[in-house]
């Protein structure tokens, strides 16, 4: 039989029955054959000689479109810039570039680091009269100036409305200050976030280069199709087929729809609901495909805005926000289950955690089915809750690079006692769950090794040890990020490990990441990737024709 191609390196299939493998053989996007390649003949040949290879890496909650618009924008991040002075600054060079009345958009700053948030006097300061929008790291707060708040209807800042589930932050006269917490920056994220459709392939673009050089060959995205936490004003679907249809976007995706944007029908003479089309999730391709509808049912955790049953340090008064109102909540989540989609439900303080789990709870009473909904972050867990989220079969949704990224602002923000239940994962694996990994790309940098570093070492940016008790071996990180991220998903029987019948996407490795000492696991870099048995990175890997 003549194939397409033979692919022979060290690779680590994470197949438990046939774990080490010498020789992959592809053909038609997949692999037919492990190892066992007699009376095949390929096409074209590839040797990654002693490199260790492994399955392509899947990042469970990745935002795509989010991570292309920030690469386009100002960076803001630590420590690219490392006090107020210098965001202003950075603003400022942007603002020279750009046309009077061009919108300036930053993002990723973090007021743990810098001292304080920027206001709107600072930007009006930087920008010249522009309008702007800075992002916070956490994606649930923008700053804005005193023009973005004119275009929203708020001269002078002055009038601008109060919304349930956000914050608007003001002075002694009753004029927002620039800050707007969760829902309470939406109408001026909508009008600063009016891009074009090429515009938004060149957002697609920078994230595709930057995942496929960072070993991703699929990527979840948790919310495409509205305005919210990270401002899309696009049709984004269309351009998500589009940049796909044209290679553009490379890595398989999978999307989710925030609920808001899902229309219940009952046109069916047995009064079936459904919604929209019929559509549900995992309708599409290999692609391309839905995945589950996403609620964010409360805020941020360094942003201090997440739904907590105890004060964030130094703020007695502040128990976060719950976006969506509890019952709201459980009725949201029993009308998709019903119609058939799975649910995945923003989570990150131990309030939010509870109103999510009782509203599974209460879908799986009501109409009981096989179903991975999901708990995106699922942060400030209790050991309560972990048993429970194990109980109902719910999929937690982690972020492992949190720890080096915002461990010390978490540790400021809830005390050292209540960190230790944060970002769990040896717990979850503990107790049966099958758990994936994640970034939540662009609040942290998409490198799945740095979290995979993360992951085995538990340690902040100042080197301090970020619960300990919840680290896990190289093996188990690795496994999250490859069959973890596609059972997340329905999706390990085409992806995650390397097998016959899966489809042929594989990455190799500067260094085998498997036998690297663990403080240098974030050293490690991604030599070759390869999706569907094409070769998208790795120009040192010379086919043999």
């Amino acid at each position: 039989m003549k194939i397409d191609s033979l692919w022979h390196g060290r690779f680590w299939t994470g197949d438990p029955d046939h774990p080490e493998a010498r020789t992959i053989g592809v053909h038609n996007g997949r692999i037919v054959a492990v190892d066992e390649i007699g009376g095949l003949e390929a096409k074209t040949e590839f040797d990654f000689g002693q490199t260790r290879v492994i399955p392509g890496l899947h990042d469970a909650h990745h935002h795509t479109m989010g991570t292309g618009e920030q690469l386009a924008m100002v960076d803001l991040r630590y420590p690219k810039v490392k006090t107020l002075d210098e965001l202003y600054d950075a603003l400022a060079e942007r603002a020279a570039q750009l046309p009077a009345d061009a919108w300036v958009r930053g993002s990723g700053y973090d007021q743990n680091r810098l001292g304080d948030h920027p206001t709107a006097e600072g930007l009006d300061r930087a920008v010249g009269g522009r309008p702007a929008i800075v992002e916070h790291v956490s994606h649930h707060m923008i700053v804005a100036n005193t023009r973005a708040f004119e275009l929203a209807g708020a001269p002078d800042r002055l009038g601008y409305p109060d919304v349930p589930g956000g914050r608007v932050l003001r002075d002694r006269d009753g004029r927002a200050s620039g800050l707007l917490q969760e829902n309470a920056g939406e109408r001026i994220r909508l009008e600063g976030a009016k891009v074009t459709a090429e515009e938004s392939i060149e957002h697609l673009r920078l994230a595709s280069d930057q995942a496929v050089s960072y070993g991703l060959t699929s990527l979840t995205e948790p919310g495409v199709l509205v305005g919210g936490a990270l401002g899309i004003n696009a049709p984004v679907l269309n351009s998500y087929q589009t940049a796909i249809e044209t290679d553009v976007l490379r890595p398989r995706m999978t999307v989710m729809p925030f609920h808001q944007i899902l229309h219940g029908l009952e046109l069916n003479a047995d009064g079936m609901k459904t919604l929209d089309l019929g559509i549900r999730t995992g309708f599409g391709d290999d692609r391309l495909r839905f995945g589950p509808v996403k609620i964010i049912s409360d805020g941020s955790l360094i942003g201090r805005s997440a739904a907590v049953h105890d004060c964030f340090c130094g703020e007695q008064d502040n128990l976060g926000v719950m976006v969506v109102d509890p019952a709201e909540l459980r009725d949201l989540v029993l009308a998709f289950h019903a119609a058939g989609w799975t649910v995945a439900t923003h989570a990150i303080g131990d309030r939010a955690i509870d109103h999510a789990l009782d509203a599974f709870a209460a879908a799986q009473a009501a109409l009981p089915r096989a179903v991975r909904h999901r708990i995106e972050h699922f942060a400030i867990a209790t050991d309560a809750q972990v048993s429970r989220c194990a109980e109902l079969g719910v999929i937690p949704v982690p972020q492992g690079v949190f720890i080096s990224e915002f461990g010390d602002g978490i540790v400021n923000a809830i005390g050292a006692e209540r960190a230790l239940g944060t970002y769990r994962m040896r717990s979850l694996l503990d107790a049966g769950m099958v758990v994936p990994g994640s970034t939540d790309s662009p609040v942290s940098d998409a490198n799945p090794l740095v979290s995979i570093h993360d992951l085995v070492n538990r340690e902040t940016s100042s080197g301090a040890p970020f619960g300990p008790a919840e680290r896990v071996s190289i093996a188990e990180a690795l496994q999250a990020y490859t069959y973890g991220s596609a059972y997340a998903v329905n999706r390990e029987s085409d992806v995650g490990t390397l097998r016959i019948g899966q489809l042929a996407d594989f990455v190799a490795l500067s260094d085998d990441v498997l036998a690297v000492e663990a403080a240098r696991i974030k050293d490690t870099t991604v030599t070759a990737t390869v999706i569907g048995g094409e070769l998208l990175l790795g120009a040192d890997v010379v086919p043999q024709c």
